[in-house]
């Protein structure tokens, strides 16, 4: 895959108002997941975020929420490891950690839900960063009470087209 700014620029926030509330799944979610494993083929963590829009962050997370549902709602790991790339990947150009970790708890329940470890999708994401995405390893320390779903303010539920992470708050 040939990556350059032009490739990720459908990632600027400006170009994604309300994705988060958009209709699971969407053209965008399918667009993000190409992109992110694609790009997770041919780049370095470190490649990627040079590349990034510098507001990426915020569309990465949503998507990283998004894939959690999706991934439960088809019981498919490919997007679930879509949605752990674009975690670790906003971790990495936000600098702030604690901005992905409801995407995180999200991501870990639904390892869990679709019959997978997560604590090996997470490092197994981390060795694909070239063991640059500390943020991941981290959240697998936290206490089983701060992992969960509830310790971020979601729950298990629905939407008219099936499972879905909801926020309570």
């Amino acid at each position: 895959m040939n990556l350059d700014e032009q490739s990720f620029s459908f990632l600027e926030l400006s170009k994604n108002v309300n994705y988060g509330r958009d209709t699971l799944p969407s053209a965008r979610d399918r667009q993000i997941r190409d992109l992110l494993l694609g790009a997770a083929d041919s780049a370095s963590l470190e490649q990627v975020k040079r590349l990034m829009p510098g507001d990426a962050d915020r569309v990465l997370n949503a998507f990283a929420e998004r894939a959690a549902s999706i991934a439960v709602r088809h019981q498919d790991a490919r997007e679930l490891r879509a949605g752990i790339l674009a975690a670790a990947i906003a971790q990495a150009i936000t600098g702030d950690l604690r901005e992905s970790l409801a995407a995180l708890s999200l991501l870990y329940r639904a390892s869990e839900m679709i019959g997978h470890d997560p604590n090996s999708e997470f490092a197994a994401a981390n060795d694909l960063s070239g063991g640059r995405a500390i943020g991941l390893l981290d959240f697998l320390r936290r206490s089983p009470e701060d992992k969960t779903i509830q310790a971020m303010g979601y729950e298990e539920g629905d939407d008219k087209g099936g499972f879905r992470f909801v926020r309570n708050w």
